[in-house]
């Protein structure tokens, strides 16, 4: 597994996955994880991309194998656009398709309105522009507070709000059992962390100035990245398209990831041969 140095104690790891023609050179896909998560998670994403594609995924720092301690860690949008930087140096990438989840999406955008040379194409999978903590928590971990539950691991808060980040009502039981334990990889103290900064993050107002065509995928039903927010969203962004899975709440790269990568192929397809105006 390759990985890149981010400082004195800090490796971060990557995936990488390449079985295109060896001669030719194949565009490259990047695939970022959300809060808590690690590249794994694109594990069913990686067969139907990886003869057309190289795919790199990296583990986000603190998450998966990019450990590192609690003290040094200072989660900001702008440290990990740096990490991605430096996986995207380190692999010899100039340029992705960048594929977000949930914070992981935010990070994109962040990317791409920062390092617009890096960035061919934003696809965003139940991606929000704000998600502050206080306005879910009435609807999951109810009667508890999400600080204490955390403070308990991961896992024990993985489990009381997996309905704010799967939707349990279609996903089998052994996706559901297998994302928990996932998630609790990461240490308590550093998602505390992370949790505490995104409820303060908004993006929102600098939506307007991301110019990179940008894909927005999301469940019906999704109760972190409404409907409403992605519309909104797919208004603010200057060159957007808005795709919506019927029935669903959260978790559609991993519930239903043939429907993703389809409509990833149709956007990717419409840039590459835009319509001419007669």
């Amino acid at each position: 597994m390759p990985k890149v140095s981010a400082g004195p104690n800090l490796d971060l790891h990557y995936y990488e996955d390449d079985f295109s023609d060896p001669w030719r050179a194949a565009p490259t896909i990047l695939l970022q994880h959300g809060f808590s998560r690690n590249g794994n998670f694109w594990y069913n994403w990686v067969p139907l991309l990886s003869r057309e594609y190289r795919v790199i995924r990296p583990d986000m720092r603190g998450m998966g194998r990019s450990e590192m301690a609690e003290g040094d860690y200072e989660p900001t949008l702008e440290v990990f656009v740096e990490d991605l930087l430096r996986v995207l140096d380190d692999a010899g990438v100039e340029q992705v398709v960048y594929v977000g989840e949930s914070f992981g999406g935010i990070i994109g955008l962040k990317l791409a309105h920062s390092h617009p040379e890096r960035v061919k194409a934003l696809v965003l999978c139940n991606t929000p522009c704000r998600l502050p903590k206080r306005e879910l928590q009435s609807q999951f971990n109810a009667g508890g507070d999400w600080d204490d539950t955390m403070r308990q691991g991961i896992g024990a808060w993985s489990t009381s709000t997996i309905g704010m980040r799967l939707d349990t009502r279609v996903a089998p039981q052994g996706l559901v059992d297998w994302y928990i334990s996932e998630m609790d990889r990461t240490p308590s103290s550093i998602g505390r962390k992370l949790q505490n900064y995104l409820d303060t993050l908004d993006f929102s107002p600098h939506l307007k100035e991301v110019k990179t065509p940008t894909l927005l995928l999301v469940g019906e039903e999704s109760p972190t990245s409404t409907l409403e927010q992605q519309q909104f969203m797919a208004g603010e962004l200057p060159n957007c398209r808005l795709e919506v899975y019927p029935g669903l709440g959260h978790g559609i790269n991993v519930i239903h990831p043939e429907w993703c990568v389809q409509r990833m192929r149709e956007f990717l397809a419409l840039q590459a041969h835009p319509p001419t105006l007669r």
